[in-house]
């Protein structure tokens, strides 16, 4: 498939270069006089207990529910530190591992300013960026030439992967369900979908690939079925994060734009 991705370069982000990354950052984090670092589960929490070994400053985590879009603390003494880190004018570290499409962190951060309405108080740090994401970090390493790829994603982007979805006839477990789905309906190559599958917006395709991009961008989808491979290509080109899905006989699986 021609897509944005094959044109990149695959980076492979390994854990020695994560701790590198993180170090540093280190001494500028300091001068943040932080005085509480949250992980966004799951893919901030290795970041987020590096750095605080590293500042020595006390860490916990926001759990984000993707299927209802909701950042929570569960944790309620860390509620505690954040009301103390709001009276004494500490930061607070958000630590996530992509800047991506960028509803966990933008949710996340929201959360955050509902605790206080100082913006100034919540710092954001990403292990990667990309240029097109909704959220803008404090401190993040710029990944918007390549595709990288961080240690806990190598099983699922891999080949074995795709396999397994084969075997299992599923591609779409329940907590990798995103905040928007999309389904381009074309009536040259029907989708065929589940009724249990949640889908969020319907669109029909019927050749005009600016009018459905025009449409994409509107709706702004995180998952995206389409069985048309010409318009899935040009989807991963312009949107490189968004995760689409083609179907055969009521059976998902998504398509990888990189082996």
């Amino acid at each position: 498939m021609n897509t944005e991705f094959h044109r990149f370069p695959i980076y492979f982000y390994s854990y020695d270069e994560i701790e590198t990354f993180c170090l540093s950052q280190r001494e500028q984090l300091a001068k943040e006089n932080a005085g509480l670092i949250l992980g966004i589960l799951r893919g901030g929490g290795i970041p987020a207990l590096m750095l605080s070994q590293m500042l020595g400053i006390p860490v916990d985590f926001i759990y984000y529910d993707r299927r209802e879009a909701r950042a929570e603390i569960k944790n309620k003494d860390v509620l505690d530190l954040i009301d103390s880190c709001i009276k004494e004018g500490k930061k607070i570290l958000l630590i996530d591992d992509i800047a991506g499409v960028g509803y966990t962190l933008l949710t996340c951060y929201e959360y955050l300013l509902s605790f206080t309405k100082d913006q100034s108080l919540i710092k954001i740090m990403t292990l990667v960026h990309h240029e097109n994401s909704r959220t803008k970090p404090d401190y993040f390493k710029d990944c918007s030439a390549v595709r990288a790829v961080l240690p806990w994603e190598r099983y699922v982007t891999s080949r074995p992967c795709m396999d397994d979805f084969a075997s299992t006839e599923e591609a779409l477990i329940d907590d990798q369900r995103y905040k928007k789905t999309l389904a381009i309906n074309d009536p040259v190559i029907p989708l065929n979908l589940k009724d249990d599958w949640k889908i969020d917006y319907q669109i029909e395709h019927n050749g005009d690939c600016d009018l459905t991009m025009d449409c994409i961008k509107t709706i702004g989808p995180e998952e995206i079925y389409c069985n048309n491979e010409l318009l899935s290509s040009l989807i991963l080109e312009k949107f490189p994060f968004t995760i689409i899905y083609k179907t055969i006989n009521q059976k998902r699986y998504r398509i990888i734009p990189f082996d």
